[in-house]
């Protein structure tokens, strides 16, 4: 999967004795690409609210742009999103991007699941694991990796977003939106220890994936606050 990467100036080896380590990983990666200006999305958006309730699942809610041109521009739009959810597509050999859509620790994707699809579909990185803390403005990486691997780092909102639509297919209805993603940048990734720079305390959280480089499969997750 290919999207913008993080600037090698930034990665460095660097650790600091005082931490915010991450939660315990999460077992399971629902990802939901959705469009306040679908029709179709808002029964997505809560089926995944409900999820997020889970402490082992990890939910992120992406605002794709297509769909902007129906009337209501997204307010959490980002083409970076958009071509996110293309890379999943090439990856899956699908024939087209649509809304919603839902992607089970990045090795399924449907319009719709239950709770018992994605119970069936856990994380599955044999050789794989993933540490992370913060430090002061630095998020510091650490694992193990076998094979070719990327690593996501995904910036979202923690919790529920409200949006009141004013125009197009959602108008006059007030979306709720759960971990709404604002970024999303890569690094090609065998392990090693790295060290990226992020803003101290501003209310956004991380969500780092390891990704199988050929599959795109998720292979380990963990978040840091």
């Amino acid at each position: 999967m290919t999207y913008r990467t993080l600037s090698l100036a930034l990665l460095t080896a660097a650790f600091a004795t005082t931490a915010h380590a991450s939660e315990p990983n999460p077992t399971h990666v629902v990802e939901l690409f959705t469009s306040q200006g679908c029709s179709s999305c808002p029964p997505a958006n809560k089926f995944v609210g409900k999820l997020a309730e889970d402490s082992n699942t990890l939910v992120l809610s992406y605002g794709v742009t297509y769909w902007d041109y129906l009337g209501w521009k997204d307010t959490f739009g980002d083409p970076e999103f958009t071509q996110r959810q293309r890379d999943y597509r090439d990856a899956f050999g699908a024939s087209n991007i649509y809304t919603p859509q839902i992607v089970l620790s990045g090795s399924a994707h449907s319009p719709r699941y239950s709770k018992k699809d994605v119970v069936s579909m856990p994380l599955q990185g044999e050789g794989v694991s993933l540490t992370a803390k913060r430090v002061g403005s630095q998020l510091n990486i650490t694992g193990n990796a076998s094979g070719a691997t990327t690593l996501a780092l995904v910036s979202f909102m923690p919790g529920e977003q409200e949006v009141d639509v004013e125009r197009g297919e959602n108008g006059g209805r007030t979306l709720r939106l759960t971990n709404v993603v604002t970024d999303v940048e890569t690094i090609e990734w065998d392990g090693r220890a790295v060290n990226v720079e992020r803003p101290d305390h501003d209310g956004t959280s991380y969500a780092l994936l390891v990704h199988d480089k050929e599959t795109a499969r998720i292979l380990d997750a963990t978040v840091v606050d």
